[in-house]
């Protein structure tokens, strides 16, 4: 695991940029999975600004989502769907076809889960993993448990997730996630994890622990040859 301290989150974005931007010119048609939230929105902008000033850059990659809210509504701005697209696939113009997404308004989430798992299989593995961490440690929706799922699942959300900020401003009751497995994410070629925002000093110190255990989700991640963790300084309290 490659151990990444910045002092800001300016300089934590750049040097996830940094990275993707390598990767894509040494291989155009990657898959590259894309997070929401907090976290990559500096990355996303670095994007976005390579697309405006070499608009074929990011025309050959593919794209898919790590997961999403079950139960939100439709056209709500809380969906990863809505975060997504208007911070990283339209700006960089990724069309439907080089894009794979769990439908947020999906009547069945398990069968939603199994479809992207089957087209996951016949695009991935994934070349870029993009990841945030939550407070007790979850990556994606894969929340602290005595197991945790390989492929891609209906997540039950745990109450430290389900306290954030967030979503209490949602104004609907949530309980459940569709997102990618550990195996997923583990397949991946490359792991970028970016850690920046208050309430994440306890998950970091745990990670950094190099103690692998399923109560703590992102510690898996010592498990992959080619982690970046990319730690903004600035948001983590000593």
């Amino acid at each position: 695991m490659n151990i990444h301290y910045c002092p800001d989150f300016d300089q934590m974005s750049q040097k996830g940029a940094d990275l993707v931007h390598l990767a894509i010119a040494k291989k155009p048609n990657l898959l590259f999975c894309a997070a929401s939230g907090g976290s990559p929105t500096g990355l996303y902008k670095l994007m976005v600004k390579k697309h405006h000033s070499n608009s074929e850059f990011f025309n050959r990659i593919h794209v898919v989502k790590l997961d999403e809210w079950v139960g939100l509504p439709e056209n709500s701005e809380f969906t990863s769907e809505f975060d997504i697209q208007q911070k990283l696939l339209q700006q960089i113009e990724i069309p439907s076809e080089r894009y794979l997404s769990f439908n947020a308004q999906t009547k069945n989430p398990k069968a939603e889960c199994e479809r992207v798992q089957e087209s996951l299989g016949k695009i991935g593995p994934i070349d870029i993993c993009i990841l945030g961490i939550g407070q007790n440690g979850h990556i994606a929706l894969n929340e602290p448990a005595k197991s945790l799922s390989v492929d891609c699942h209906v997540a039950k959300l745990s109450e430290i997730t389900l306290s954030s900020g967030m979503i209490q401003n949602v104004g609907v009751l949530l309980e459940e996630g569709m997102t990618l497995g550990i195996g997923n994410i583990l397949r991946s070629k490359m792991v970028i994890l970016l850690i920046a925002g208050k309430g994440k000093e306890k998950a970091l110190k745990a990670l950094l622990k190099k103690e692998i255990t399923p109560q703590l989700p992102a510690s898996m991640l010592w498990l992959h040859p080619n982690v970046h963790v990319i730690i903004d300084e600035s948001s983590i309290a000593s």
